[in-house]
């Protein structure tokens, strides 16, 4: 009882510390202001956002395809700031930046509920929260859909493994395993949570296989059916798969209507299924582009431009380095689980956005790795811990593990810190944007109306040409591209 309550006050003093932390190092976002990127259409010009929380506005979030999104709920969250913080850029952001703390304990939370392995579980949400590939995700009031969808991912995940544990917990108690409850109140818990998700951001429509990839590690629930008689065993498999059916059944039908509203708002003019062999190329090359900005996040910007063409070396090197993880993931499968938990959880939910679909010109997304960088970090903190477990000493072992975290989430800090500076405002953050990429013909548009707005008519018409030039060389070199067959 007293190592219970111990642990129980540990946990609530961790959770405590991460969430002021996180809650410190975006404190800056209180001063910053709306940019001119997306925040137009998803606020200040909107008419009926800005109007707050009225029935008209209900039923337009739910039938309008503004901006060609379909999140009702994120809709209604920017309608709620505005009814009751106005245009206050402040109260916005800071909106984000507690949903965010908030994903970071809840993310503590659920790891514990899957694990014992307590301060890995700290250190994981701890570089979630602090991660510099956040800051696009908390600090720009657009995104709101991420920081809100991602808050009902970790309710969702918290609820189906209490709902999954139900079984475990009451066994003893029975003579025979107990078959699955399939509507128990956690389960009808997880699938609303996963509804509201839904609404909020319609990326979570891989949890469905999250939920698989939770049974086969950490909760070995297929691995448990090895120890029932083999009816018992194909009636436990078939439940099993069947209690995904509701949350299947939401996710095709929230990716047809997300679809269907982005056709019909327009975005999906510039979207296309390529070529076979250009797609492939382009979810490869995302991937890889991934993979490096987690694992060091420099040069980070608000839009990368997708390249118009791809080294053949290049590419050759993503997939080698792609299929190398993935054999030793599966190679490694019974014994170190984690690692293809990891790695499936990382592809599965950036494969929405990985370039299967192409829109417009951009390949990557620093907010895109919001939830699928969780799988990686799982996947690297246990690897790290058990090849030190083997190379060292427990006391070593603890020593080496302080300083690491340490500086790791002190140089996380560090870095986040320093990337939200460029969120203060449109100038700031386009001026990046060209820094990083001088042909960056988007960041001259979104500057052009910002120094329209501002009454610098001569500096908006410079970047409006500027904008021009530049899009129709991207375009001139495209159509070259085609033409020559590259």
């Amino acid at each position: 009882m007293i190592r219970f309550e111990a642990s129980r006050y540990r946990t609530a003093f961790v959770c405590l510390l991460i969430f002021f932390a996180t809650l410190s190092i975006y404190w800056p976002v209180r001063h910053y202001n709306f940019v001119e990127f997306d925040d137009p259409d998803y606020v200040f010009d909107n008419t009926v956002v800005r109007a707050g929380l009225t029935h008209w506005g209900l039923v337009w979030s739910f039938v309008d395809a503004h901006s060609a999104n379909w999140h009702p709920l994120t809709w209604l969250s920017h309608m709620l700031d505005c009814q009751l913080f106005g245009l206050n850029t402040g109260a916005h952001h800071l909106v984000n930046v507690l949903f965010h703390c908030a994903n970071a304990v809840l993310l503590l939370l659920l790891l514990n509920s899957l694990t014992s392995t307590f301060w890995r579980n700290a250190f994981i949400a701890s570089v979630f929260a602090l991660h510099p590939l956040r800051v696009e995700s908390v600090a720009w009031i657009s995104e709101r859909k991420d920081v809100l969808s991602g808050f009902f991912f970790m309710l969702t995940l918290l609820a189906y493994v209490r709902y999954a544990r139900w079984p475990i917990q009451n066994a003893s108690e029975q003579t025979k395993p107990p078959a699955i409850i399939p509507r128990s109140d956690f389960y009808k818990l997880s699938l609303c949570f996963f509804v509201l998700g839904l609404l909020s951001k319609p990326m979570l429509v891989t949890v469905p296989l999250v939920l698989l990839l939770i049974d086969f590690w950490p909760l070995n629930r297929f691995e448990s059916l090895n120890q029932l008689p083999t009816a018992s065993r194909r009636e436990t498999a078939r439940s099993l798969l069947l209690e995904k059916a509701p949350f299947i059944f939401f996710a095709i039908v929230f990716s047809v209507i997300t679809y269907l509203v982005q056709k019909s708002g327009g975005a999906p003019a510039s979207v296309k299924f390529t070529d076979y062999f250009f797609q492939i190329e382009g979810v490869l090359m995302n991937y890889l582009g991934y993979l490096e900005k987690i694992l060091w996040p420099e040069n980070l910007s608000v839009l990368y431009l997708r390249p118009e063409n791809v080294g053949v070396g290049l590419l050759i090197f993503a997939t080698l380095i792609l299929s190398a993880i993935s054999i030793v993931a599966v190679v490694n499968s019974r014994r170190r689980p984690y690692l293809l938990f990891g790695w499936l959880w990382f592809l599965v939910m950036l494969f929405p956005v990985s370039g299967i679909v192409q829109i417009g010109r951009q390949s990557i997304a620093d907010r895109y790795t919001y939830l699928p960088s969780i799988g990686l970090a799982v996947m690297l903190t246990w690897g790290v811990v058990e090849l030190a477990e083997f190379l060292f000493s427990p006391k070593i072992r603890r020593i080496c593990f302080s300083l690491a975290a340490a500086g790791i989430l002190s140089a996380c800090g560090i870095v986040t810190r320093h990337q939200l500076t460029y969120w203060q405002n449109t100038e700031t953050l386009m001026n990046r944007a060209l820094e990083l990429n001088p042909k960056n013909y988007v960041a001259h548009n979104n500057l052009a109306f910002y120094f329209l707005r501002q009454g610098k008519r001569q500096l908006a018409i410079m970047h409006f040409k500027r904008a021009r030039e530049l899009g129709r060389e991207v375009s001139d070199n495209s159509n070259r591209a085609v033409s020559d067959g590259k």
